[in-house]
């Protein structure tokens, strides 16, 4: 693991400024790469690597001395020596690249700049002085290079230089008022980070990759809560918690959302809507939040975990109103459901009736009344699902139902379910 600056070399005659971020600042020099340098890496070590990428032209004009003419040679120091006068430790590395005046190239380009990150590299990413795909290719790397290789993006720099006007106004300007702002782009990379994590929850109903992201990155106000209460929900989803759909503070998790739409990264602000928007028809302390957790594992294919949350709900639903919501975690409630349940599809009498059930003969009969009053359809769906939970649980290895089957027939005993449909 190990620090480097990388940073595109452009051609032109650069004029000396003064180069600043916030509150520091570099005085009277012609290269904005010798600025990031003093600014970032005084403290870096010979593992340390400081990486200029230089076409044919701006080798020969600005990283070595004297490249610039008119008639005869400038007498100026090239970047190259310019970095050493610096006297820092890391090492200065200068790599040929083409100048991408075609695909070939650019692919070439990538390649170029790639190879010279290594794995878990913190990176700095100078792009002042790239040439046309350069700057979105140089964005491009980085995210490409956070999955392959593990890297943490720790700036991607641009000295405004345009802010003070064309050059001939510039040259006529005191040194003293060549102030040049550099520009903090990673904001840029984190939402282009961020997008493909929120598409990632949108898609796949997962938020660990918004976690992931937020673990080393603080750009919006009170995302650690967020994304924690993200992960929280979606962990819980995809390992059957039927509780905690319930015990779910989706008030908290709006407002979390709504608060993090006042920080500083404005285009997240449609994104933040779109997660809103997933988390319509949840309410706190409600059974029925289990329903719609398995609308979401439809919609996210996640069709093991919509059986189980679905039987499980119903489940639910009917001690609540049997013996009151504080019962729905009784575990023998929880079970003279699924025995009342049997009762009714297989016509058992009450003299064959298991041992729980014989000992629960109120409540069970309560159970059986109040599925016959309510809705003759629910044990015919219930009896459905088992078999089909049933075939998940046990690994499909005994007369399997084919995926696209599962699937199908979890949305249509859910609709079933929802609607109160009579033809099972």
């Amino acid at each position: 693991m190990s620090k480097v600056l990388m940073a595109f070399l452009g051609t032109n005659n650069y004029l000396p400024c003064n180069y600043y971020i916030n509150s520091e600042k570099v005085s009277n020099v012609r290269f904005i790469q010798e600025a990031i340098a003093s600014l970032f890496c005084k403290d870096w070590t010979e593992n340390d690597r400081i990486v200029i990428f230089l076409t044919e032209e701006a080798k020969n004009t600005n990283w070595v001395n004297n490249g610039h003419k008119d008639g005869k040679p400038f007498q100026i120091e090239g970047l190259e020596q310019r970095l050493k006068s610096l006297g820092l430790k890391t090492k200065i590395i200068h790599e040929d690249i083409s100048s991408g005046q075609n695909e070939e190239e650019i692919w070439e380009v990538f390649e170029k700049v790639y190879e010279q990150i290594n794995e878990k590299d913190k990176v700095i990413f100078d792009i002042t002085h790239a040439l046309r795909s350069q700057p979105v290719l140089a964005i491009i790397i980085l995210n490409y290079a956070e999955v392959l290789k593990n890297i943490e993006i720790k700036g991607l720099y641009y000295g405004a230089f345009e802010v003070l006007g064309t050059i001939r106004e510039v040259e006529k300007m005191n040194i003293k008022d060549r102030n040049v702002p550099i520009f903090n782009l990673t904001s840029f990379v984190s939402l282009f980070n961020w997008t493909n994590a929120i598409n990632n929850f949108l898609t796949y109903g997962d938020a660990e990759d918004i976690r992931r992201i937020n673990q080393d990155k603080k750009e919006i106000k009170n995302v650690n809560d967020l994304t924690i209460q993200l992960e929280k929900f979606t962990k819980s989803i995809r390992t059957c918690r039927g509780i905690s759909m319930k015990d779910f503070d989706f008030k908290k998790l709006n407002e979390l959302i709504q608060t993090n739409k006042n920080g500083p990264i404005k285009p997240l602000n449609p994104l933040l809507d779109k997660i809103s928007n997933k988390f319509e028809g949840f309410n706190n302390n409600d059974i029925k939040n289990g329903y719609v957790a398995v609308e979401w594992c439809i919609e996210h294919n996640l069709i093991q975990q919509g059986y189980t949350l679905l039987q499980e709900t119903m489940k639910s639903e009917i001690v609540a109103e049997c013996f009151g919501n504080t019962e729905i975690t009784n575990k023998d409630n929880r079970e003279l459901v699924t025995n009342s349940v049997t009762i009714i599809s297989r016509k058992i009498p009450e003299s064959e009736w298991n041992e729980l059930a014989k000992r629960n003969k109120d409540q069970v009969k309560k159970i059986i009344n109040y599925l016959n009053m309510t809705n003759e359809d629910f044990v015919k769906i219930y009896d459905s699902i088992t078999q089909f939970r049933n075939d998940l649980n046990h690994g499909g290895f005994v007369q399997p139902t084919p995926p696209d089957t599962l699937k199908k027939n979890l949305k249509k005993y859910y609709e079933m379910l929802k609607r109160g449909a009579k033809d099972v």
